[in-house]
């Protein structure tokens, strides 16, 4: 077989590698002299020469003969070791050249390496004859036709599933679906047939864009846990990141989040088949939403069954026609097929192969593009992989093909992907630092770098459908399952990752990589599987042993370092390591770590090429470190504030992300750093040892983010030069330039002079200025060369005067200003010299401008795009606003007590928060309004809410003036929450609630202590959540509120009542069908009242806290419907003493500092 599709055997691309350092002028150069070594390596140049010609024949027929596979695998084993012989004889080279040494002959190093290498040389003689024996013959390598192609979208559209994504939402509006909870749909089908498109089609439709509040979606895969899937929920659905470690507070949360809203989820990949778990998870989701739907794709008809509340949609394969269409899109560069009939004949033949399979299509597509010799594709219809028996893992025959023609240099980079488990989510970058720490990454001719290199890689495999962006972040990828089944397969004995169920592979000799994620490990011994493993290269995860067995951490490490002598990749991210022992000293090929702290003695690991302790808690970092002459990348910890003096020794490094350290200041001659391509900090010193700033001129090679700190330590700026410090930088994208604050600049003409010279290439995106003590801004800020410019934050500049002209710049999209505390106006010299100034921007803030007074207003048409319009703290400012702002979707005004001016003439406008006395202009339409926040007072706003036709959300916050709302109630149909926080002077509730709001869902009522009542009529009936909070008066006449008769509530929380309260809740206080009470804040009560609890037959979650005096709990006043009860911070004896319940019961302290709590499950 031959031809451009045959793009090499997995080891000809680490045969080349090797190949290309026995040629290097510095490996020559150390050789000379040492006649027996340079005779050895071209002995065994020569015999992987030999080798490397049958290697395209010995894969393809390793399927089909179980010899050739075994041989080619003891190939494979002979070969690593032969690299590992070649990386120490490298690092020994390269330590001469830096150190200037002349490479002279030392016995202890050249007798080991000889032995070394006639014991390699004699097995891989061996294997060498046995090729003969096994008939392989030498086969023609074309290059592959096909380029390396940039990145391509993941879909080139979805064929064949409108007509599923249609019954999936008619299924949704059915009878069945009506169901009191949520409504899950389950999509039940075999692997790689598009469940997870459907999904994602559905989730991206506008109807779901348009008819529910929120969305999330969540990739479960094998590790199914109902804490970390809600929480995962919460947190997409929030934007922010949740620190919460109990699923009660978590439910908590999400009820106040969700109550009253549409919520649309996917839970994608779902495996795990035990009903009780299913029933866990969907507890979690009965959180007072209004409406709850649910995606469920799986390839088990038993998840299908625990989960579906109406009946489950089975997808089936596409059609013929439906497979061609997307084979056509992946497989042609115009994605038709017209201009090549005989292609088109045989794709349609090879369409058939692939069962309907959209995966398989896709693949093979993606294999095939841009080649267009008939030959080629006649090859891959009439492979024999096609009628390969099925193994155990179901490898579709496609996914087979897909690989076994990917070029060799693709093959390596694809298989050490296996690495990962299912469903991981990796990031572009950080996939091609390890493949570059592997050597897996062949350098062109050109001035191409590494990095570009490994990101053809990586886009050419996107284009392959090996790689697909993730589903719920843009910026990372993930593996099919089946493709993740693939690498693995492929990858063999060579690689394991230890997780449950992993049955296809055992840790042998031969294995070079291992993996684990997420390892609970109790005893270092539980590592003994792994000390076969003589020649690891990789061990990359995350260890977590339980706290007893903390101490063994150390012992385990010790014994890990000691086996391993030939490691590269190590990570012990969340270890309790202390220190490394002196075992590390045996370590030569270490290139990926991740420990606690760092010994003097790190020099020995000589070969480090990746080093990341950012999850650590290391604080120093040894000048050893600056003898890791190969090392690329650097990691380091939040906790480091200063790198070795002789940092400028590491004269490979690539990569130095300290990015969450503070760094105080940088070590000299950092411009011996040449081949520096990502600096995340720059630390100005002030000692004398401090690197200068004008260093950073000389690293021509720095992209991505740069902040350069501690600026008011820069010394000797010559007013006469302009220095070239960032200008020649054309990669930066992101800048930070920061002062230290309040350092008290003596001279403000310096300083503006520094800023000048640290003008950037105008190909920058990113601008970040902070502590500026100049008095004005050096020109090139807002000049309209810097044509990328997209964000602009100027924060605590209080000498200046004046703002720079960045409405000149044509593609701002973000402004933020920020603490300006000598700026009285804002007018011409901010628009600048041009026609339609700010034309792109879409965000602007106005923040902490004490001396701010007057906006003045372009005449001309200006802020065409504006969305979002933020001025918060701005005490002076009493001028208008622009007054068309077509665009604005978003407006808030806070703290801007002098501000008196109309709304911009704004359609578009969705959210307002306002505190200044903010009018409304007659004529002007705010039919799109749907939140409106009032702080500090109501002024003119008040009469203008029943306009709001569209409103949604109403808040009141810290409005000592408002007393009462209009006469005639709010006439607002589709209000769904009100929040009144503070309004300590209210008196009544608008009236006419209970007919003019039927959409109201939720109430809440804070620190209102003059209101007593309800208004007449009470509440609408449509009300599910109300918390009444500091509210006494309201309290004290409880029982004359009407609670009872709202059927519809399901949520009730009473809180801050300090007068006297023994028992609670009365009899006949609240309706039946409520099923989250909440009681806090009651310092008074002893008891709950068993009469007012005997009606809650629906009742599931109790939550009490902070009642100091209660009691104790009795089995009989507590419904037999409770599913939990949590207790926070009252009488520590509160453990129902006498309570022996029929139901289950698991009690869980929990382990807070502070008072006590109790979670009962039941």
């Amino acid at each position: 077989m031959a031809g451009a599709l045959v793009g090499g055997a997995f080891l000809s691309a680490f045969l080349q590698v090797a190949f290309d350092r026995l040629a290097s002028r510095d490996f020559l150069d150390f050789l000379k002299g040492r006649k027996d070594i340079d005779g050895s390596l071209k002995k065994l140049k020569k015999l992987l020469r030999s080798a490397n010609v049958v290697l395209v024949d010995g894969e393809e027929k390793q399927y089909t003969n179980p010899s050739v596979k075994e041989w080619l695998d003891e190939l494979k084993h002979a070969v690593y070791v032969a690299d590992d012989i070649l990386d120490e004889i490298g690092f020994e080279a390269l330590r001469c050249k830096v150190s200037g040494l002349i490479p002279t002959s030392v016995d202890s190093f050249d007798t080991r390496i000889k032995s070394e290498l006639e014991t390699i040389l004699n097995e891989l003689e061996s294997l060498t004859k046995e090729k003969d024996d096994l008939g392989l013959e030498k086969v023609a390598v074309g290059v592959p036709s096909r380029p390396l192609t940039n990145f391509l979208p993941e879909e080139y559209g979805v064929f064949g599933r409108d007509s599923d994504m249609e019954a999936i939402f008619q299924k949704f509006e059915s009878d069945d679906a009506a169901v009191n909870g949520p409504c899950v749909v389950p999509i039940v089908g075999m692997g790689g047939i598009g469940k997870t498109t459907l999904a994602r089609l559905i989730y991206n439709d506008k109807r779901v864009e348009e008819y529910f509040d929120l969305k999330a979606w969540v990739c479960v895969s094998e590790n199914f846990d109902s804490f970390k899937i809600a929480k995962a929920i919460f947190e997409q659905v929030t934007s922010s990141a949740c620190d919460i470690q109990d699923i009660s507070l978590l439910q908590n949360k999400m009820k106040e989040k969700f109550m009253g809203k549409k919520i649309f989820l996917v839970l994608d990949d779902v495996w795990n088949e035990s009903y009780n778990d299913s029933v866990e998870l969907l507890k979690v989701f009965r959180c007072g939403a209004e409406e709850t739907k649910i995606i469920v794709t799986t390839r088990s008809e038993k998840v299908a069954e625990n989960v579906l509340t109406v009946a489950a949609f089975h997808l089936k394969q596409l059609s013929d026609e439906e497979c061609w269409s997307l084979f056509e899109k992946h497989a042609f560069i115009n994605g038709k097929a017209s201009e090549f009939p005989i292609l088109e004949d045989i794709g349609k033949q090879i369409v058939q192969k692939c069962k309907g399979l959209p995966l398989a299509a896709k693949t093979l597509g993606g294999l095939l593009r841009c080649e267009q010799d008939p030959k080629e594709w006649t090859m891959i219809l009439k492979s024999d992989i096609w009628n390969l028996p099925e193994e155990k893992n179901d490898i579709l025959p496609a996914l087979r093909l897909s690989y076994h023609y990917l070029p060799s240099h693709l093959k390596r980079c694809f298989t050490y992907c296996s690495i990962f488990p299912k469903d991981y989510e990796f990031k572009r970058e950080e996939l091609v630092l390890l493949w570059m720490a592997q050597d897996f990454l062949q350098q062109s001719k050109g001035n191409e770098g590494m990095e570009e290199i490994g990101e053809r890689y990586f886009d050419d495999l996107v284009s392959r459908s090996l790689f697909q962006q993730s589903s719920t972040n843009e910026s990372c990828f993930i593996m099919h399952d089946l493709v993740n089944d693939l690498a693995t397969f492929i990858s063999g004995e060579f690689c394991f990752r230890l997780e449950e169920g992993n049955e296809l592979n055992e840790i042998t000799e031969k294995t070079r990589h291992f993996s684990c994620y997420e390892g609970i490990f109790d005893d270092y011994k539980e590592f003994e599987i792994l000390y076969v493993a003589k020649s690891l290269r990789t061990f990359l995860g995350e260890l977590q042993g339980s706290w007893i067995e903390y101490h063994n951490m150390g012992k385990m490490v010790g014994h890990l370092l000691e086996e391993f002598k030939a490691l590269r990749v190590l990570s012990l991210s969340n270890s309790s390591v202390i220190e490394l022992p002196s075992l590390l000293d045996t370590l030569k090929q270490f290139r990926y770590l991740n420990i606690r702290e760092l010994p003097n003695f790190v020099d020995t690991l000589k070969h480090l090429r990746y080093l990341n302790i950012r999850d650590t808690e290391i604080k120093h970092l040894p000048d050893s470190l600056c003898n890791l002459y190969y090392l690329q990348t650097l990691i380091l910890s939040r906790y480091i504030t200063k790198l070795p003096a002789n940092t400028s020794k590491l004269i490979n490094l690539r990569h130095l992300d300290n990015s969450e350290a503070e760094m105080e200041e940088m070590p000299p001659h950092m411009d011996k750093l040449k081949n520096l391509r990502k600096l995340s900090v720059f630390g100005v010193g002030i000692h004398d040892d401090g690197s200068s700033i004008k260093e950073l001129g000389e690293l021509q090679h720095l992209s991505g983010k740069l902040s350069l700190l501690n600026l008011e330590n820069v010394q000797c700026i010559n007013k006469d030069t302009t220095e070239v410090i960032l200008k020649n930088k054309q990669d930066l994208s992101e800048l930070k330039l920061e002062w230290k604050h309040g350092h008290g600049a003596e001279d403000s003409e310096k300083e503006r002079i520094l800023l000048e010279q640290l003008c950037p290439c105008t190909n920058l995106n990113s601008l970040t200025i902070t502590n500026y003590e100049g008095t004005s801004f050096p020109k090139w800020l807002g000049d309209s060369s810097f044509s990328k410019m997209v964000s602009i934050e100027l924060r605590n500049c209080d000498n200046c005067f004046s703002l720079p002209p960045l409405g000149q710049l044509p593609d701002l999209k973000s402004l933020k200003i920020e603490c300006f505390g000598e700026i009285s106006s804002v007018g011409p010299e901010f628009y600048g010299n041009t026609i339609k100034p700010f034309r792109a921007l879409e965000c602007l803030t106005f923040e902490n401008m004490p001396e701010w007074q007057e906006w003045v207003i372009f005449e001309g048409e200006a802020f065409t795009c504006l969305r979002q319009l933020y001025i918060k703290r701005c005490p002076k400012l009493s001028g208008g606003l622009p007054v068309q702002l077509p665009s604005l979707t978003t407006l808030h005004i806070r703290k801007c007590e002098q501000l008196v001016a109309s709304l911009p003439n704004s359609p578009a406008l969705h959210e307002l928060l306002c505190s200044g006395k903010i009018q409304i202009p007659n004529g002007d339409d705010y039919q799109s309004l749907k939140l409106v926040i009032i702080e500090g007072g109501v002024y003119s706003i008040l009469p203008f809410l029943p306009e709001f036709a569209s409103l949604s959300r109403l808040e009141f916050r810290k409005c000592p003036d408002l007393v009462s709302f209009p006469s005639g109630g709010l006439c607002a149909p589709n209000l769904s929450e009100i929040v009144i926080f503070e309004c300590e002077n209210l008196k009544s509730l608008p009236e006419g609630m209970h007919t003019l709001l039927p959409s109201l869902v939720r109430l809440q009522l804070c620190d209102c202590r003059e209101l007593e009542s309800f208004p007449e009529g009470g509440l609408p009936s449509s009300l599910e959540s109300l918390e009444i909070r500091w509210c006494e008066k309201l309290i004290s006449r409880r029982m004359e509120l009407g609670l009872q008769g709202l059927h519809s509530l399901r949520s009730f929380t009473i809180s801050g009542y300090d007068n006297e309260l023994e028992s609670f809740p009365d009899e006949a206080l609240l309706p039946p069908n409520l099923t989250d009470f909440a009681i806090r804040y009651l310092p008074n009560l002893k008891s709950l009242n068993g009469k007012g609890f005997q009606h809650l037959t629906s009742l599931k979650h109790l939550n009490i806290q902070r009642c100091k005096n209660l009691d104790c709990l009795l089995e009989d006043v507590l419904p037999t419907s409770l599913c939990d009860l949590f207790i926070y911070d009252c009488r520590s004896h509160l453990l129902v003493n006498n309570m022996c319940l029929t139901h289950p019961l698991s009690i869980m302290p929990l382990l807070a500092a502070g008072p006590f709590a109790l979670y009962i499950n039941f």
